[in-house]
């Protein structure tokens, strides 16, 4: 009698779509072998590239490595290129209390929500190194119709994100009005997305990043008890004054922000 009812709740499952055997992924077969041990000691390796090496050298290894890849920016040799990278190891555990989430299970379906929640980027805040405090980066954010609108319309948070496009604005406390392109790919274990300025960016009369010359990778990885987090910044500035500095500051004080932003969204 017992056999027959574990049989019968095997099948079960298995009509459920539920893997009984499925693995988890293994942080340590993701993540380049020179970096890994500074990930588990620290929870968090980062990186700004030199001028002219810009290869990813965080990027966990993942079915994603192609497309992130080919979605590299095309540097100029008059121009100013910069790259950062970020690579971070959270447990649930740590999310479910940096968030004061409820959630007995955070799996993918809650990370796809979360990377599409445009509107609960206002207000969140970054470290100003120029003036050695906090202040609010986002005083607007919102997902848009199009990359042309400036009219808020709902999160797109329903279903699964694979293969979805969307826009969003955000009014950035540096450099103001800023549309995106935003471009997701989702699966049970993981999920990809990439943001895309659709609008040039600059301070006043200074244009320092062209229209589609930012690129920003967000990759997250299930593995277990634990989330594996990989940020990336592809830049190709204008080679104008003070660039270096602005573009240095500003985008890495930004990617942080989105990391701390992300841990408090569960």
């Amino acid at each position: 009698m017992k056999l027959f009812k574990s049989i019968i709740c095997s099948a079960i499952l298995i009509a459920a779509g539920v893997n009984v055997f499925s693995q988890t992924n293994d942080v340590k077969k993701l993540v380049p072998a020179k970096y890994l041990d500074q990930l588990l000691k620290d929870g968090q390796v980062e990186i700004i590239h030199e001028e002219g090496k810009d290869d990813y050298v965080l990027l966990p290894s993942t079915v994603y490595d192609s497309k992130i890849n080919g979605n590299r920016i095309i540097k100029g040799n008059k121009d100013f290129p910069f790259v950062f990278e970020g690579l971070y190891y959270v447990s649930k555990d740590e999310l479910k209390k940096q968030s004061n989430s409820s959630d007995d299970v955070i799996d993918m379906n809650d990370v796809s929500r979360v990377l599409r929640s445009i509107s609960k980027m206002q207000g969140m805040t970054y470290y100003s190194n120029t003036r050695k405090k906090y202040k609010t980066l986002y005083k607007k954010a919102y997902t848009i119709s199009s990359p042309d609108s400036k009219t808020a319309i709902a999160d797109n948070i329903e279903g699964s994100a694979d293969g979805k496009v969307i826009y969003c604005l955000q009014d950035d406390a540096s450099f103001g009005i800023t549309r995106y392109k935003l471009e997701y790919s989702q699966k049970a274990d993981m999920m990809y997305a990439v943001f895309n300025n659709t609008d040039s960016i600059g301070v006043g009369p200074i244009t320092g990043i062209n229209k589609g010359q930012l690129k920003i990778n967000v990759l997250v990885i299930d593995c277990g008890d634990s989330i594996l987090l990989y940020l990336s910044t592809d830049v190709n500035a204008n080679k104008v004054p003070g660039i270096k500095n602005l573009v240095t500051d500003s985008m890495v004080a930004r990617m942080n922000a989105v990391h701390e932003w992300f841990l408090k969204q569960f």
